[in-house]
This record gives C-alpha cells, structure tokens and sequence, in this order.
C-alpha cells in the first residue's frame, strides 16, 4: 500500500532544522546521520512511498540539494514517487 506524506518545502531552510523535519515527518530510523548521504540511503531503503513537496516556489535554501537527493534515490527506487507542487495540504502522514 502506498504511504503518502507531504512535505513543506519553505521547512527546508538550512542543513540541522532540514533533516530534523525530514527525519521527524518521514519517520526516518533513530540512526539517521542527517545529512545527505544518509538521506539518500534512507530514502532507497523505502518501500513503496509517495513524498508530496508543498509550497515549492517559497522553498528554503537548503531546499535544491534535498531536492537532488530526492530525485536520486527515486531513480534507484522504483518504490518511490516524489511529486511538487502547492496544492497539497500540509501535515499529512496519511495511509495510502
């Protein structure tokens, strides 16, 4: 079953409070390095997830690099779909 979880990209200001709200709305795992590389490891590892931007054109400056890091991992997990946009509303760790 696909999870989907919105993100709210003006979250993504700089690198500490970033992963810090990646790690908490994406229930990454308690041994998250928060950084990029382990970012990336994390979101291959995933199954079957969709992960929504909102408010992208107001997005943080740490927000390009998570943003490759994204379109990375979702080109080596066929499980992952990354979408951007606004429309979404936010706060949503819904189950499919």
């Amino acid at each position: 079953m696909l999870r989907s979880v919105i993100l709210d990209a003006r979250e993504l200001k700089e690198r500490d409070s970033a992963h810090a709200y990646l790690k908490e709305m994406l229930e990454l795992p308690e041994y998250y390095g928060r950084n990029l590389d382990a970012l990336y490891d994390c979101l291959t590892e995933m199954s079957e997830r969709e992960i929504l931007f909102a408010h992208t054109s107001e997005a943080g400056s740490y927000f390009p690099r998570i943003r490759r890091v994204f379109e990375d991992a979702r080109l080596e997990n066929p499980g992952l779909c990354v979408k951007y946009g606004s429309g979404f509303e936010l706060g949503n760790r819904g189950e499919g």
